[in-house]
C-alpha cells in the first residue's frame, strides 16, 4: 500500500522540465501583476508620507549646512 501510494505521489509531481500549461502560466501572472500593484500602492503611500515628513528635514538640514558654508566662506573674504 505505501509503495502504491509513493509511486503515485512520485507520478503526480511531474518532470520539472515539463512547460507549464497555458492555464496555469495565467495564474501566475495574474497572481504576480496582483502583488506588484499591491506593492506599488505600498510604495507610493510609503513615498508620499516621506514627502511630507522627511524631505523638508533634510532640505531643511541642507540649507543650514549651505548657509554655514556661505557663512565661513564670507569670513575669509578681505574688508
Amino acid at each position: 500500500m505505501a509503495i502504491l501510494f509513493l509511486s503515485l505521489l512520485v507520478a503526480g509531481c511531474g518532470n520539472s522540465n515539463t512547460p507549464l500549461d497555458a492555464g496555469t502560466r495565467q495564474r501566475i501572472d495574474s497572481t504576480a501583476a496582483a502583488q506588484i500593484r499591491l506593492a506599488r500602492e505600498e510604495l507610493d503611500s510609503m513615498c508620499k508620507l516621506q514627502e511630507k515628513t522627511v524631505l523638508p528635514q533634510l532640505v531643511d538640514s541642507i540649507k543650514k549646512k549651505r548657509l554655514r558654508e556661505i557663512q565661513e566662506q564670507l569670513k575669509t573674504v578681505p574688508k
